[in-house]
């Protein structure tokens, strides 16, 4: 669902390039289905390096503080 998704907000806003970040960056089958849609469309998948693929809750409720 996640890939389908993502290929649909590709396909709208035209992006030649496919960040992934976050704690679900770390599934490896989510970035192989990531790199097989990327591919098809002629696009790139930046995954960061595992460093980075980390849940971060300090930025999500600063997100919150500031929608608040």
């Amino acid at each position: 669902m996640l890939v389908e998704v993502t290929e649909r907000a590709m396909a709208l806003t035209r992006a030649p390039e496919l960040l992934l970040v976050g704690g679900v960056g770390c599934n490896q089958r989510l970035q192989e289905m990531l790199q097989e849609m990327c591919s098809s469309r002629g696009a790139r998948l930046c995954a960061s390096d595992e460093r980075f693929c980390v849940d971060n809750g300090a930025m999500i409720a600063q997100a919150g503080w500031e929608m608040l």
